[in-house]
C-alpha cells in the first residue's frame, strides 16, 4: 500500500471522525443528561450508564456520517459504496477516538522513519542521484520536458 494510500486512508478518517465528533456534542447539547457527568456520585448507577450511552451514541453518530458521506468518499478508501459491513467498518474506525489516533500517528512516525532510512541506505550506495539545492531549475526543466513530450506527440 502506497503513502498515497495511507494518507488518503487517514484524511478521510480526520474529516469522518470530526464531524461525528461535532455532531455528538451537537446532540450531548441537546440533551443534557449526556453531557454532564454526574457530581454527585461519579461512579454510581447514573454515570455507569450515561458512559456508554455517549460511547453508543459516538458510533452511531460516525456510521451516520459515513453512510451520509460515503459519495464523497475516495473509491480506494471505500470501495464498496453500498455494503452496510464497509460503511459499519469505516464508521467504527472513525469513532476511535484519541487512543486510535495516538496510536494511528505513531503507525505514521514509524513509516516515515523507515522511508528516512531507505533513503539514507540508497544514497550511501550510490542507488540515488544527488540531491539538487535549486528546487526551481527543477521544476523549469520538468516543464521543459513536458513540452517536449507534447511537441513530440502532435
Amino acid at each position: 500500500m502506497g503513502t498515497e494510500k495511507i494518507t488518503a486512508i487517514v484524511t478521510v478518517l480526520v474529516a469522518l471522525s470530526v464531524a461525528s465528533e461535532r455532531l455528538v456534542e451537537i446532540t450531548k447539547g441537546l440533551i443534557p443528561y449526556l453531557g454532564e457527568k454526574s457530581a454527585e456520585n461519579p461512579r454510581g448507577v447514573a454515570e455507569r450508564w450515561r458512559r456508554p450511552l455517549v460511547q453508543m451514541l459516538t458510533v452511531a453518530s460516525a456510521v451516520l456520517i459515513t453512510a451520509l458521506a460515503r459519495n464523497a468518499i475516495p473509491d480506494e478508501v471505500l470501495v464498496h459504496r453500498e455494503d452496510p459491513l464497509s460503511i459499519l467498518a469505516l464508521g467504527l474506525l472513525a469513532s476511535g477516538g484519541s487512543g486510535f489516533w495516538s496510536s494511528i500517528l505513531g503507525y505514521l512516525e514509524q513509516v516515515k522513519n523507515i522511508k528516512k532510512g531507505l533513503v539514507t541506505e540508497l544514497k550511501k550506495a550510490g542507488s540515488l542521484p544527488p540531491e539538487r539545492s535549486d528546487a526551481g531549475e527543477q521544476a523549469g526543466e520538468r516543464l521543459n520536458v513536458r513540452a517536449n513530450l507534447a511537441q513530440d506527440t502532435a
